[in-house]
């Protein structure tokens, strides 16, 4: 009993104790609660007054930035940019080269979506906030080691960032941009010169000539970076030189050097005598390339006598000096009986490896020796047949003699390579202007597909050297060809700058001033160059022409006989000289002139035009009607030609007949006023009056100046019998000839008419 006892108040003392237990447990999760919710309640206040802040800062940046949108929007930027430096630096993992050109690549742009080409191009500056975005990019691509290269943008986009990275001075960066642009598109010029700037700023002298070598490449004519080249070129011996002052000439521009420049000059030049050791500080004599040298620049300025003298001093110092051989050749051959030992000289120089056969060719040529000249040539590119002022200076020697199909052949057989050259390039076009002026001469109109090829070969060989002043040449006269005469006028001044003593120059000048109307122009240039051009037919054809247009007929008849003593088969003088001698009433000249024409080039409208013009005159009715068919048959929209056959109709009686040519000459050419004037004559022969009358007025209007026109007008009302309006019509024709004395009769009668009209309308007593 006992034991049972024990064991209950045992029992019951061990629950007691886990009672006690479990109840001390319970009051300590009520204290850790109470706590917990007071800890609680004070990190909720922290975190609503947290919100609160960020919501009133959210606010704020809104509301300042509410008048600048685009810098908000640069908020995305800086996402990206951290995303960018996340994704390659700080995720743990490596990153393919892909990868990482592709994160910088989405990067670069998010930046450039800020940076638009428009705002560029208006010079606009960048917005706020897009510097330090910029400068962070530049780092990011730095720790990466990437270059411009790596970052897959467009020509345009690489130059944008590029303008970027120089605006926060990261120029290694911007470089590297701007370099990268113009690899992806060589005519970007704004890059090029954006480059060029911090190369200038770099002091890199080097990579400035080469980024302004490409420049010029882009736009040969700029004249600022032309003259910055020259100065940076300046006490070196590079043939850019002379090219960019002769352009610069060309340009109109002064190349003479500036003070500043000029003394730089004189200190380069010191600093290369001394360096080569040309003479040296005990008063030796200077060496053969430097005789040479100076005697060059004598013969330039005519001083054959210094120049002859220079050259045999540099001969006197080394006598295996070729290009001393090669001048002495060319001052022998200037002057007279020299030419057999200039050709002694020519093969002593090129003995000693010297480029000769132009030269020679030149002399031999000179001389009245053109097929030994031609021989030359020909033995020459048989051996190198990729030489192309060789072939060229061959094709221009076979078209001299006017073997056109021999010069072309020239050109035709030349191999690829030779067409590099500016000269194969200017000798073609101008065997395509031949190919024009033949088809003009034969026919009487220019074809205009052989000038269009002119120009393209022209076009070519300046693109080749821009300083050819033979291709700007070539170029103005196949633009006057067009009827483009001020920019014929552009590449002529161009051309005269580039080569001021060519014989051709004053020439084309006088033709183009004769094309635009400036007559004095024209005769104060073709005075110019009949002073250089003793023999040639175009000078007194010239001239000729501006004497017909000045109203003197006679002296111009006599300038055409002039052409055509030294070109009898000068077709543009003869034709003229025919139309001349119909104006001096010399029928006989006029009709031998048009039928050599007509004989001789059958094809020629205006020739077989003008024989008819004279038969008529002649009152060769039928045979100027059966040339008309010939002409017609050539051509059977002629309109003069239509107006002629009706006006032979007319005289030979076949007045019904004529109405059809007339009506179709005025339905090929509506303003054509003898077309309407001969019509009204057949009208008024078919007693039509009032058609007649419209035709009259409709020559009238197509030509002021039209008097017969006007004579038939006034005529027509006079014999209406309305003196008014008949007397405004003499009126008229007196306003165009003030000395008709039959207008001036015929107005007399009107205004007696008219007094007499008044006198019997009066009321009578």
């Amino acid at each position: 009993m006992q034991d049972t006892t024990m064991a209950i108040l045992t029992l019951y003392g061990v629950l007691s104790v886990a009672l006690f237990a479990l109840w001390m447990k319970h009051k300590s999760v009520l204290r850790q609660r109470e706590k917990m919710a007071f800890k609680l309640g004070s990190m909720k206040g922290n975190l609503s007054k947290t919100s609160e802040s960020l919501d009133l800062l959210s606010r704020g940046v809104d509301t300042i930035l509410s008048d600048s949108p685009e810098v908000h929007y640069l908020l995305g930027v800086h996402r990206s940019l951290e995303s960018a430096e996340s994704l390659l630096f700080n995720q743990g993992i490596p990153v393919s080269n892909s990868e990482a050109c592709a994160i910088a690549s989405h990067a670069a742009k998010s930046l450039l979506e800020h940076y638009p080409e428009p705002g560029i191009e208006h010079g606009e500056k960048p917005i706020s906030g897009l510097k330090p975005l910029t400068k962070r990019l530049s780092a990011i691509l730095t720790e990466a080691e990437m270059k411009a290269e790596d970052v897959e943008l467009s020509a345009g986009e690489h130059r944008r960032l590029g303008e970027l990275f120089h605006l926060v001075n990261r120029y290694d960066w911007a470089e590297d941009c701007f370099q990268r642009a113009n690899d992806l598109n060589p005519e970007d010029e704004s890059s090029l010169r954006a480059l060029s700037s911090i190369q200038r700023e770099n002091g890199d002298l080097e990579a400035l000539d080469r980024t302004l070598e490409r420049l010029l490449a882009i736009t040969p004519d700029d004249v600022s970076v032309l003259e910055e080249q020259t100065l940076l070129l300046d006490g070196r011996e590079d043939d850019r030189i002379s090219r960019n002052r002769k352009r610069l000439d060309a340009l109109g521009i002064s190349s003479e050097a500036s003070q500043e420049q000029s003394e730089l000059s004189q200190i380069a030049q010191r600093a290369r005598e001394s360096i080569d050791g040309e003479k040296s500080l005990s008063g030796q004599p200077l060496s053969a390339n430097r005789l040479v040298e100076r005697a060059a620049k004598q013969l330039l300025i005519g001083e054959i006598s210094a120049a002859t003298e220079s050259v045999e001093k540099a001969i006197e110092y080394d006598t295996n000096f070729g290009q001393a051989w090669a001048l002495k050749a060319r001052l022998l051959a200037a002057g007279k009986g020299g030419t057999k030992d200039a050709l002694k000289c020519i093969r002593r120089a090129h003995a000693l490896g010297e480029y000769t056969v132009v030269m020679e060719s030149e002399i031999l040529e000179n001389d009245g020796r053109t097929d030994a000249a031609i021989e030359v040539l020909d033995e020459h590119l048989t051996k190198t047949p990729g030489d192309a002022e060789a072939r060229g200076k061959l094709s221009q020697i076979w078209l001299s003699k006017g073997a056109t199909e021999s010069s072309k052949r020239t050109l035709d057989d030349a191999p690829e390579e030779s067409w590099d050259s500016a000269t194969m390039h200017v000798m073609k076009g101008r065997l395509s202007l031949v190919e024009s002026e033949n088809i003009r001469d034969e026919t009487g109109r220019l074809d205009p597909l052989p000038i269009i090829d002119a120009l393209v070969s022209f076009e070519k060989a300046i693109q080749i050297d821009r300083e050819s002043g033979l291709a700007w040449l070539g170029r103005a006269r196949a633009l006057r060809y067009q009827g483009s005469f001020d920019e014929a006028e552009v590449a002529l001044v161009r051309a005269r700058r580039l080569i001021p003593d060519h014989p051709s120059i004053p020439l084309e000048e006088a033709q183009l001033s004769l094309e635009v109307g400036d007559l004095e122009q024209a005769n104060a240039l073709s005075l110019e160059a009949t002073t250089i051009l003793n023999n040639n037919p175009t000078v007194p054809f010239i001239r000729g022409i501006i004497s017909a247009r000045l109203g003197r007929i006679e002296e111009a008849k006599n300038f055409f006989t002039t052409a055509l003593q030294i070109d009898p088969d000068h077709s543009r003088a003869r034709l003229n000289r025919s139309s001349a001698a119909l104006l001096c009433d010399d029928l006989s000249m006029a009709l031998d002139d048009a039928n050599r024409l007509v004989e001789s080039r059958p094809n020629h409208e205006l020739a077989r035009l003008r024989r008819s013009e004279i038969l008529m005159n002649q009152g060769d009715w039928a045979a100027a009607q059966e040339e008309l068919g010939n002409l017609l048959q050539m051509n059977p929209n002629h309109s003069m030609g239509l107006v002629h056959l009706g006006t032979c109709m007319i005289a030979r009686g076949r007045s019904e007949q004529a109405e059809k040519p007339l009506n179709k000459a005025i339905e090929e050419n509506p303003e054509l006023s003898e077309a309407r004037y001969q019509r009204g004559l057949l009208y008024l022969d078919f007693g039509r009056s009032d058609e007649a009358l419209s035709d009259f007025e409709g020559a009238v209007n197509s030509d002021p100046q039209h008097i017969d026109a006007m004579l038939r007008i006034a005529a027509i009302l006079h014999e209406e019998g309305d003196p008014e309006k008949a007397a405004s019509a003499w009126r008229r024709v007196l306003d165009v000839d003030p000395q008709h004395r039959l207008s001036r009769r015929r107005l007399e009668e009107c205004r007696d008419r008219m007094v007499v009209g008044r006198e019997t309308t009066l009321p009578k007593d």
